[in-house]
């Protein structure tokens, strides 16, 4: 691959030198040195008495924005600041930060967050929240501004001292609601055939594919589910706000939609203002100085500035050390092979994980899952590295949003486990999904398919056809082989009778704070928790620093990737109903195109989980 760089920028050193262009290769090459070379030093005035602005206007992701990016170029040539998407940790860090910093005054919630992919989940938002809470420990006030708040807008802003809302606002909080797609009629008009083999009578990521609405089973389980969810909100909001949780349920089922008016006289929110009205409030708690050249209402600095004014200290302060504790993010779906940034490519985490084991320098290793699961070889190839660096050094989890089914598998040998009550966990059990569009192709298209062959199985893996019986029989076996080795490795390395395993596994998903009661994990914490107690295994005191991966790739690279893999821009934009409808199917569809397990098997957790 080194050799391919080397070659590739040569030529286009001299295909540019020819076009006379060196002149432009200078100032790429210029932007990029001085890009790299800022990063993390952006110079920021901080005056003392300031008020830390939060705008929740961003997905937050637990990768950090080198680990995810579309836009590879963009992202090297910007220094890899992307305020559409802000790694959790960072945010938690300024908080910290913030919290023990006599500049800071108070902090300002403010905005509505914009939720893609596994960011922004509410075990993510839960650590957020808690670090606001101990930021108000400290006696420092923490304001919060909303306007239409969603349920996760206000899960984080509930946390505030004070909350004014507009006069002419809502909150949309009307409870949990997971609304799922399903495609069986469509795929019969089109004349595509689905068949499926799976075990788990709650394992049921291929129903949309098969079904029109939800089994009996999978409604009881998403019931049960989001009903700890919405408990785990509840609770927060009555411990934070004075109303208790019958009222506050009455209060949600009346008017669902929530008035203002109403609002105040529930004391979900302190005031009814304007936010020039919030200015001028703050303004007087954080007056801004005489000699400011622009005049501001309010001392202030935006959490982007502060985040970057020398980039905040490491994820647990500063310690100079060669000691690392090593913080993996897997985030997205499991595939098999190389994988692209934003899913999780066996191969290319197995990789990661070798480089982990043979570093002297990496004394500890937190795994921090934020994954629904997916290929079951590209799981089993990363859990086997997982077992081979545990034999060298501490590996603990660190559950973000999602740790289920092949995200469970690769945490399952973890030396302990940590998830927040509402982790969505679990989801022990497999399944294989098979399509054939022998119909659309004969009906539609008059197309027809025949076939030589010099075994029973040669061509198995046709979509030419539906699967025979003798098939289908050959394929159940593989995913009760499958299961039964799921089921080993969890029993193994968690301690579970079998017998009592099978009782909870069955493909079914559970909230963290059940998952804790199973001892399908250890303990309720954040990823700060699973990186003090790695250290702790390690021995390591406070003599250690925490270092991140995958680790950021360099520009060379990242224009390579360009040049092979171009997008769109993200749009800002908030998108309208329809198109967020359209946007979903295409995620469910991406998640079947992400089917690439050599085997057919998969360790998925239910598709459609995008929780209202």
């Amino acid at each position: 691959m080194k050799q391919f760089f080397i070659t590739f920028f040569a030529n286009l050193a001299a295909l540019l030198f020819v076009l006379g262009g060196p002149l432009l290769l200078f100032l790429i090459l210029i932007v990029a040195t001085f890009s790299a070379s800022s990063k993390g030093r952006h110079l920021v005035t901080i005056e003392r008495g300031s008020i830390l602005v939060f705008d929740l206007s961003m997905n937050v992701t637990d990768s950090p924005e080198h680990a995810t990016s579309t836009d590879p170029l963009a992202n090297a040539l910007s220094g890899g600041d992307n305020t559409k998407s802000v790694p959790l940790h960072r945010l938690v860090n300024a908080l910290k930060k913030a919290a023990k910093d006599d500049r800071i005054k108070g902090i300002l919630i403010m905005g509505s967050f914009e939720p893609a992919d596994f960011g922004t989940g509410y075990a993510c938002l839960k650590e957020l929240r808690e670090t606001i809470l101990d930021f108000k420990k400290t006696g420092k006030q923490v304001y919060a501004y909303i306007e239409v708040p969603t349920t996760r807008d206000y899960y984080v802003a509930s946390a505030a001292s004070t909350i004014y809302m507009n006069p002419y606002g809502e909150m949309e909080m009307p409870g949990l609601a997971v609304v799922k797609t399903y495609y069986k009629g469509g795929f019969d008009k089109a004349g595509i055939n689905v068949q499926v083999t799976r075990v788990g009578k709650y394992k049921s990521a291929v129903e949309p594919f098969t079904l029109t609405k939800m089994s009996d089973a999978d409604r009881e389980e998403t019931q049960k589910l989001i009903d700890d969810l919405w408990g785990d909100f509840v609770t927060a909001v009555t411990r934070s706000r004075p109303i208790d949780a019958a009222a506050f349920q009455q209060l949600v089922d009346t008017d669902g939609y929530i008035l203002p008016e109403h609002a105040l006289a529930a004391h979900l929110v302190d005031k009814l203002a304007y936010f020039g009205d919030v200015l001028n409030d703050l303004g007087k708690v954080a007056p801004s100085s005489d000699y400011a050249r622009i005049p501001l209402p309010f001392k202030q600095v935006a959490i982007g500035d502060y985040i970057n004014a020398g980039r905040t200290p490491r994820l647990l302060g500063e310690r100079g050390s060669d000691n690392v504790v090593a913080v993996l993010y897997l985030e997205g779906e499991i595939v098999d092979g190389w994988g692209e940034l934003t899913n999780i490519g066996g191969d290319r985490f197995a990789s990661e994980l070798r480089q982990l084991r043979k570093d002297d320098d990496v004394k500890a290793v937190v795994l921090r899952v934020n994954s629904p699961g997916g290929s079951a070889f590209a799981s089993e190839e990363i859990q086997h590295e997982i077992i081979a660096l545990k034999a060298k050094k501490p590996v603990i989890v660190s559950m973000g949003s999602y740790a289920a089914s092949g995200g469970y598998w690769v945490s399952t040998y973890g030396d302990r486990i940590f998830a927040e009550p509402n982790t969505l966990t679990g989801s022990i059990g497999v399944f294989g999904m098979f399509l054939d569009v022998q119909k659309l192709a004969n009906n539609y298209l008059g197309i027809t398919f025949d076939s030589a062959k010099t075994g029973a199985y040669a061509d198995f893996e046709t979509i030419s056809r539906p699967k025979t019986d003798q098939e289908l029989a050959l394929a159940q076996a593989r995913v009760d082989d499958l299961y039964a080795k799921f089921l080993d490795k969890v029993s193994t390395s968690r301690n579970i009778p079998i017998e009592t395993l099978e009782t909870i596994a069955q493909g079914r998903v559970w909230a963290g704070s059940d998952a804790l009661n199973l001892k399908l994990v250890d303990e309720i914490g954040g990823l700060e928790n699973a990186i003090t107690y790695a250290a702790n295994k390690a021995k390591l005191g406070e003599r250690y620093r925490v270092k991140e991966y995958p680790e950021e790739v360099t520009f060379a690279e990242s224009l390579a990737l360009l040049f092979s893999h171009q997008e769109e821009p993200v749009s800002r934009v908030k998108t309208d109903p329809l198109t967020r409808e359209f946007l979903k199917i295409k995620n469910d569809l991406k998640s079947l195109q992400e089917f690439n397990d050599p085997m057919g098997m998969y360790a998925r957790m239910p598709l459609g989980w995008d929780i209202k």
